[in-house]
């Protein structure tokens, strides 16, 4: 079974480990990069529909952001999917 870091109670060799590694730059390879591409052009077009359909407001200004947040959490997830 692998160790669950968010249920963790102590910081373990196994969880230092995790740890070091969830923080370490990671090079993507081919197929990772064009999941990466697969993303970002579908939240692109996405964001493209709330500026030309959504009036400029606080509202808006969230929207966008959270697409960009959802861009770099996919980014996380496709980088470190194993945690």
């Amino acid at each position: 079974m692998a160790l669950d870091l968010n249920r963790a109670d102590e910081l373990s060799e196994a969880a230092d480990a995790i740890l070091v590694d969830m923080f370490t730059y990671k090079i993507w390879n081919q197929e990772q990069a064009e999941k990466g591409t697969k993303v970002r052009e579908a939240l692109l077009a996405a964001a493209r529909v709330l500026i030309q359909e959504v009036p400029p407001c606080p509202d808006r200004t969230v929207a966008l952001r959270k697409l960009r947040e959802c861009r770099m959490d996919s980014n996380s997830a496709i980088s470190f999917g194993k945690y």
